[in-house]
């Protein structure tokens, strides 16, 4: 009896083997694979979205939405500003706040302008995006090249790997950093989403506000991940100029003046992506269904 069930097991698994590997499945597993990473390559890549409320302060409570959709040819941007009339009243009393720093030498400075603004020239042909849309396009073909060289000509399915992982890389860390890169004032209220962030602007920037807090938690959600944050601090911009240097070294105390200068922002920021992406992962599983078995060119030349 034992050797009997022993057979009876062998006989259903030769045979569910061989249905995983027959022509008409493997036919259609190929189509399959073919027409998910087309649908890919056409369909939306990823959606950013950033929510943030100023929850103490001068721009309390106003709120700013912000949505970035891209696909392989375009990136849209979408703001929203709620009871933006606070916001704008922030911006127009803050002053400009110098560095404590600041070069003392205009033929530094104007040198350093003109080589700025010459390598901004040589970029601004290609944007990071541009690239990473052209390096998604090329392993989304190389994994069609290699899933049809799998089925008509034999090579090895661990081939596919190489196809499959280069695809990942391009949308999971390629793609958002690109994004980033060409939007770095995304997610900061008040800069434009796409302009481009200059050394000495970020040298200034950095010192408007003393006695910074954040914080900041990174959870996984589905098709993406979101990034909270919550940043609190004095902006400099909001006081008195003689008394600049006093607060930069402590905090104001309550109930003065200076003490209205602290503001704080809860924030998140989502990155998710499109659906035909997160379709791309059922991928691995149709290989292991339908595993790779004898060419399709060499069924035909055996039956002729």
């Amino acid at each position: 009896m034992k050797k009997l069930d022993t057979n009876m097991s062998d006989s259903v698994r030769g045979r569910i083997g061989s249905l995983r590997r027959h022509p008409v499945l493997a036919w259609f597993r190929t189509v399959l694979v073919c027409l998910i990473a087309l649908n890919a390559a056409a369909a939306v890549w990823l959606i950013v979205e950033f929510d943030g409320q100023y929850t103490e302060g001068v721009p309390s409570p106003a709120r700013i939405h912000a949505l970035a959709g891209i696909d392989d040819q375009n990136t849209l941007i979408d703001i929203s500003i709620e009871n933006s009339s606070r916001f704008f009243v922030y911006q127009l009393i803050r002053d400009e706040v110098e560095p404590e720093n600041a070069s003392e030498n205009p033929d530094d400075e104007t040198t350093n302008e003109t080589s700025v603004d010459d390598e901004q020239t040589d970029n601004e042909s290609v944007s990071q995006l541009d690239r990473a849309r052209n390096w998604i396009k090329l392993s989304i073909g190389l994994l069609i090249l290699i899933e049809l060289l799998v089925a008509f000509v034999g090579i090895n399915p661990w081939f596919r790997t190489i196809g499959f992982l280069a695809v990942l890389v391009a949308f999971i860390i390629v793609l958002p950093l690109s994004f980033i890169g060409d939007n770095p004032n995304f997610a900061s209220p008040g800069e434009s989403p796409n302009s481009q962030v200059e050394d000495d602007d970020e040298e200034e920037r950095s010192g408007d506000f003393v006695h910074e807090q954040t914080e900041f938690d990174i959870g996984l959600r589905i098709g993406g991940f979101e990034v909270r944050m919550s940043y609190s601090g004095y902006d400099l911009g909001l006081v008195d100029e003689q008394n600049r240097s006093e607060v930069r070294e402590n905090p104001p105390e309550e109930n003065t003046r200076d003490a209205t200068s602290f503001v704080k922002l809860e924030s998140s920021l989502s990155i998710r992506y499109g659906p035909a992406i997160v379709l791309l992962a059922i991928l691995p599983m149709l290989w292991i269904v339908s595993p790779s078995g004898t060419p399709f060119k060499l069924k035909n030349d055996e039956s002729e």
